[in-house]
């Protein structure tokens, strides 16, 4: 019987004690390693979000500035120019495509600090020049478009009387620059432009941000500098860009 009694006895308290303790640390090493996979997944995942948010911007913005000042080829045989005109309390010179500024009473959501871009052009239903929504202009008259972030960090775009129309999110700065064709090094704010006719390109700043997972606890506190304007992070998790693109405009004024 003692012989028995010998052969089915089972840990001691001890034992069980070392051997609970070895697994939690086995589980904790596991978790902490997932944990760190899921970290670097996360951090490749919102670096490459990032990058291709950027293209896609940039992309967009190249797209609609770069319509600025376009004519049909009817109006350009008739040596047709843009009217002078005040509308949307933008006020346009004679042959005027394009104008800038930080406020303005037609926008009234505007991001503060952030520059809004007006632009004038025209095309029919063939020539590739579009409105907000993408689709073709279909008359030749002259069509108004302004761009601009507003105070919810999103791209929107306004054709003539109509709502805004968003365009893209997180996008939480615009800063523009523009190029004089008197002067091709410098670039200048919209304050500083006394010809908008002279401008024939526009350097384009956005302070773009990637929404990541809700377990990433990482805050992100650092500033951002795009060309002559610091912005800070809003102390949360998102991954953060500054994109900086030169854009050449096919048309000034005449």
């Amino acid at each position: 019987m003692d012989s028995l009694n010998s052969s089915q006895k089972g840990f001691s308290l001890i034992e069980l004690m070392i051997a609970l303790a070895a697994s939690l640390f086995i589980i904790a090493g596991l978790f902490y390693s997932v944990m760190g996979d899921l970290r670097s997944y996360e951090s490749a995942r919102g670096t490459q979000g990032i990058a291709s948010k950027n293209r896609m911007v940039a992309q967009t913005f190249r797209l609609y500035i770069q319509q600025a000042g376009f004519k049909d080829l009817d109006t350009l045989k008739a040596n047709q120019n843009y009217e002078a005109a005040t509308s949307n309390a933008w006020v346009w010179e004679e042959g005027q495509s394009l104008q800038g500024t930080t406020s303005n009473s037609y926008i009234t959501d505007e991001k503060l600090g952030s520059d809004i871009l007006a632009l004038r052009f025209s095309g029919t239903s063939d020539s590739g020049i579009v409105s907000c929504d993408g689709t073709n202009l279909l008359t030749t008259d002259v069509h108004e478009m302004t761009l601009y972030v507003n105070d919810s960090n999103q791209l929107m775009c306004k054709d003539n009387e109509q709502n805004a129309l968003l365009l893209d999110e997180d996008i939480e700065f615009l800063e523009l620059l523009y190029g004089t064709t008197d002067n091709t090094t410098r670039y200048y704010t919209a304050a500083e432009i006394n010809d908008w006719g002279k401008v024939n390109r526009i350097k384009v700043g956005v302070l773009i941000s990637q929404k990541v997972v809700a377990n990433n606890h990482l805050k992100n506190t650092n500033s951002y500098t795009i060309f002559n304007k610091t912005i800070a992070a809003s102390n949360d998790s998102n991954f953060r860009s500054v994109l900086m693109d030169t854009v050449l405009l096919k048309v000034i004024k005449e």
